[in-house]
C-alpha cells in the first residue's frame, strides 16, 4: 500500500500515519511525498481512497500551532461502510463519505484530528489552568463538545480499516485484546511510620470533623500493628485474579508542600517493596510535584529512587498529574523512560488523548516523533469520589460504561487507585467500584 502525502508538514503527517497504520493497525505501507497532491491518498492496487486535508496547508509551526486553529465546528455523524455503521467525530473537515468513479473520498480530516488529540498541542496554546497549573479538562474541546467519553482516534482507526477493506487490502490488522492496567501512585506507603505520625493519623480525622470512625479504626489498626495504608496486598491479589500485573509508582518526596515524606528507607516500606518484587508486580517512578518541568530535579530523583529500590525504573506517572506538553514528555525521554501514564484529567474521566491504546508521543516543538510512549489514564478513583462526587452506583455505571467502550476497541483500561484510598470510611464504600475494575468479562452490570 502506498500513501501519498503533500509536501507540507511532512514530519507531522508521517507521525500520524505511523500511529494509525503501523502502531494501531500493524500494516505495511510506503509514504510518498508529492508536490502534486493536496489531500492524502491511499493506493491499494488500482483502488484509491482520498482523505481530505483541511489543516496541514502550511509548514510554518507558528501557523500550525495557533490558537486560531483550535477546532471551531465539530462534525458528528454516522458513516455507513459496507453495510456497517461507524460513528465519527471530525474536528476538521466534513463527516461525509462519497464515491466518484470508484474513488472513495472521506471528507473528515482524520489526520489533523488524530494529530490534535494525540499531541495535545491544544494544551500548549490554551493557557487556562487549574490551581495546580494543570490544563483544565473542562477547557478541552473534547469536554466542551461532549466527546470526552469517546475514544475518537479509535473510531478513526476502525473507519480507516473498513475503507481499506473496501479497497481489498490484502493485509491483516494487528490482533488486540481488551485488557485492564491497574496502577497505584504510592504517595504514602504507610501511615504509622513513627509514633507522632500514628498520633496525627488517628487524631486528625476526629479534630478535622472528617470521620470519627476513621480515628477509631486507625487506633484499632495501630493496636494490632496493621497499617491502614499498606493495602498493596489487596491490589496484587485482585490483579493476580485477573491475570495482570499491578504497577506501583513510588515517590522520593520533595521540597513542596504537596510532596509527601520520603519513606523509601523505612523498614515497613522496604518490606512491602520486597513483597511487590517477590510477586513479580511492577515498580515505577512517581516524580515529585515540581519535577514535571524541571529536568535536573527529575534526573536527581530518578537516580536516588533507583538506588533506594535497587531496580532501574522506566515507567511511571507525574505527581498530582502535573504535565506540560511537550516539555514533560521530553524530560521523560531524555531520562531514558519507556512510557508515562499521566495523561488523564484529574477532574474528569475519559479519553484525554482520544485513544485507549499506548502510543508514541510527538514533540511538536522539535517537530519529531519520540521514542517515549504514552499510556493514557482513563480514570482515577479521586476523580469519581472527590471531584465528581458520584455515588457508588453512579461511579459503577461510569466505570462500566468506560470499560465497555474500551472493550469494543480491544483497548487498555488504565486506572489509578491510591493505596491510601482504601481503608477510610469514605473510600471503603467504593470498594465495589475497585473490584469492578478487574472484571475483564464485564458480566455484572451495576444497574
Amino acid at each position: 500500500m502506498k500513501v501519498l502525502i503533500p509536501n507540507i508538514a511532512t514530519n507531522e503527517v508521517k507521525y500520524v500515519f505511523h500511529c494509525l497504520l503501523e502502531e494501531f493497525l500493524g500494516l505495511r505501507y510506503e509514504v510518498v511525498i508529492s508536490d502534486s497532491v493536496q489531500d492524502f491518498q491511499f493506493i491499494v492496487g488500482k483502488e484509491k481512497l482520498i482523505v481530505k486535508n483541511c489543516f496541514f496547508v502550511t509548514d510554518n509551526p507558528e501557523e500550525i500551532y495557533s490558537v486560531n486553529n483550535i477546532p471551531q465546528e465539530i462534525n458528528k455523524a454516522v458513516l455507513k461502510i459496507n453495510g456497517e455503521e461507524f460513528p465519527i467525530c471530525s474536528l476538521y473537515g466534513k463527516s461525509d463519505l462519497t464515491i466518484d468513479n470508484g474513488v472513495l473520498t472521506l471528507g473528515a480530516d482524520i489526520v489533523a484530528s488524530t494529530f490534535f488529540m494525540l499531541t495535545r498541542w491544544e494544551e500548549a496554546v490554551n493557557h487556562k489552568m487549574d490551581a495546580h497549573d494543570r490544563f483544565a479538562g473542562e477547557e478541552s474541546i473534547a469536554y466542551k463538545n461532549d466527546f470526552l467519553d469517546r475514544p475518537i482516534v479509535n473510531e478513526y482507526v476502525e473507519i480507516l480499516w473498513a475503507l481499506l477493506n473496501q479497497l481489498n487490502i490484502a493485509q491483516k490488522r494487528k490482533i488486540r485484546h481488551f485488557n485492564i492496567f491497574p496502577t497505584h501512585d504510592v504517595d504514602h506507603p504507610i501511615m504509622f511510620y513513627s509514633k507522632l505520625s500514628a498520633l496525627k493519623g488517628i487524631v486528625r480525622p476526629i479534630l478535622k470533623f472528617i470521620s470519627l470512625w476513621d480515628g477509631l479504626n486507625y487506633f484499632k489498626s495501630f493496636l494490632i500493628n496493621e497499617d491502614p495504608f499498606d493495602t498493596h496486598e489487596l491490589f496484587m491479589e485482585l490483579a493476580e485474579s485477573a491475570g495482570v500485573k499491578s504497577h506501583f509508582f513510588f515517590i522520593m518526596g520533595g521540597g513542596h508542600k504537596y510532596d509527601p515524606v520520603n519513606l523509601l528507607q523505612h523498614k515497613k516500606t522496604v518490606e512491602l517493596i520486597n513483597k511487590v518484587k517477590k510477586r513479580e508486580h511492577a515498580l515505577g517512578f512517581h516524580p515529585s510535584y515540581e519535577a514535571y518541568d524541571n529536568s535536573d530535579l527529575f534526573r536527581k530523583e530518578k537516580i536516588e529512587i533507583e538506588q533506594a529500590l535497587g531496580v532501574a525504573l522506566t515507567t511511571g506517572r507525574q505527581h498530582y498529574l502535573r504535565f506540560k506538553v511537550p516539555d514533560t514528555w521530553r524530560i521523560w525521554e531524555e531520562a531514558g523512560m519507556n512510557w508515562d501514564s499521566t495523561l488523564g484529567y484529574p477532574s474528569l474521566p475519559g479519553f484525554r488523548c482520544g485513544v485507549c491504546y499506548p502510543f508514541p508521543v510527538y514533540d511538536f516543538s522539535a517537530r519529531k516523533k519520540m521514542n517515549l510512549f504514552e499510556r493514557p489514564l482513563i480514570v482515577m478513583e479521586v476523580t469519581l469520589t472527590n471531584y465528581m462526587r458520584l455515588s457508588v452506583k453512579e461511579a459503577q455505571m461510569k466505570v462500566w460504561s468506560l470499560m465497555n467502550t474500551i472493550k469494543k476497541y480491544r483497548g487498555e483500561f488504565v486506572f489509578l487507585w491510591h493505596n491510601s484510598s482504601v481503608n477510610s470510611e469514605k473510600f471503603k464504600k467504593y470498594l465495589p467500584v475497585l473490584r469492578q475494575m478487574y472484571d475483564l468479562d464485564l458480566k455484572e452490570k451495576p444497574f
